[in-house]
């Protein structure tokens, strides 16, 4: 299907076709290339990025036009050629956390609790506190606990773009309210309480952000510089 293009572009338009949820296309032209490429036998380096580039966009595409079977046998491959290519190059962690927070995904989608459960959990151990992954663990496999270890860790909600999130530094984050309603009790009347003071302007949307900069904001002793 491919020919000569090249395959770089190619992966741009599959992502391009992906974003714009043209999927039925996606899915064709991915499956195609991913089997051109897997059928190289000698692939150097290059070729087994693209190659995990294009199982990682068939994959999703597969998960969400609810082709579990295929998206499950997709994100296995995704797995082992991501973990070749990275033996070779170096393993990108929060890239293969990605992954494994999709397949979570996929598993859950398929009825398989214990795999999702596995692959959150697998997520979270590549980056951990990875809020996103045990929100959505304890939301698709009803297992809570990690999510309950982590909130501590996320500091006040945060507002932005007109949506509430709780955010450990560095990690992806989680809804707050839907981290409130898993959680319950004090915790959600906690965060129900401060995205109300968010906004009624009572609260920083970003309290640990305004934190930050009202430590960079010199004081001075103004009488220092009063005239006698």
């Amino acid at each position: 299907m491919f020919g000569a293009a090249d395959p770089e572009q190619a992966i741009s338009q599959l992502e391009a076709y992906y974003r714009e949820g043209r999927g039925e296309r996606a899915e064709v032209m991915a499956s195609a290339l991913v089997d051109q490429l897997l059928a190289i036998k000698d692939r150097d380096d290059n070729t087994q990025g693209i190659l995990v580039k294009g199982l990682r966009i068939l994959a999703g595409v597969l998960n969400s036009r609810q082709k579990y079977k295929r998206a499950r046998i997709t994100i296995g491959l995704l797995h082992k050629h991501r973990n070749k290519h990275g033996k070779a190059v170096g393993h990108d962690l929060p890239v293969a956390a990605s992954d494994y927070h999709l397949a979570g995904f996929i598993h859950a989608n398929a009825g398989k609790k214990g795999a999702a459960k596995k692959a959150f959990a697998k997520c979270e151990k590549l980056q951990p506190g990875h809020l996103a992954a045990a929100l959505d663990a304890a939301e698709q496999c009803g297992y809570s606990k990690t999510l309950a270890k982590l909130y501590p860790l996320a500091g006040p909600v945060i507002g932005r773009n007109g949506v509430f999130i709780l955010e450990i530094e560095g990690r992806p984050a989680a809804d707050a309210r839907r981290v409130g309603t898993i959680l319950g009790g004090e915790i959600q009347t906690e965060i129900e309480t401060q995205i109300t003071a968010i906004m009624a302007g009572e609260q920083a949307a970003n309290a640990r952000l305004q934190a930050a900069v009202d430590s960079l904001v010199p004081t001075h002793d103004y009488h220092t510089y009063s005239t006698n």
